[in-house]
């Protein structure tokens, strides 16, 4: 899979057919913290994208504010139907969260409809570093 970013996939063949399909804008809030909430976590890289047929398409990267929070982000999706006799069609993007001194990578699946403002929490727990404790409780 090629991983290209949003711009030079605006040059591909593909890209009409993913613009039929999502002539809209949804955005994204993601929100990093620790401690259920109290501590937010800045400097967390962020990275949206899909996978489209033969290519991974980067459509957004950044790091978190002092507050955890990177907001703002536009992404292409579908017009939000307003019948209710409809269900809602929306597009698919794969969120992966990472810092380190933390735990792990975070991954997520986030729905996108035209016009719906999605916040996304990620919560993630400090890396403790136990070389060197007595953990046999003496």
């Amino acid at each position: 899979m090629k991983i290209i970013s949003y711009e030079e996939f605006k040059n591909t063949d593909l890209y009409e057919d993913f613009l039929l399909e999502n002539s809209d804008i949804g955005n994204l809030k993601v929100q990093v913290f620790t401690a259920y909430g109290a501590i937010p976590i800045p400097d967390t890289k962020i990275v949206v994208y899909k996978d489209i047929e033969e290519y991974r398409v980067i459509f957004f990267q950044g790091v978190t504010d002092s507050s955890g929070i990177i907001s703002g982000i536009s992404l292409p999706a579908p017009k939000m139907v307003t019948s209710n006799e409809e269900t809602p069609i929306y597009t698919i993007y794969n969120m992966t969260a990472f810092n380190e001194g933390y735990e792990t990578i975070k991954n997520y699946t986030i729905g996108m409809l035209g016009g719906i403002n999605v916040i996304q929490y990620v919560k993630m727990m400090p890396v403790v570093d136990l070389e060197g404790v007595d953990l046999s409780g003496n």
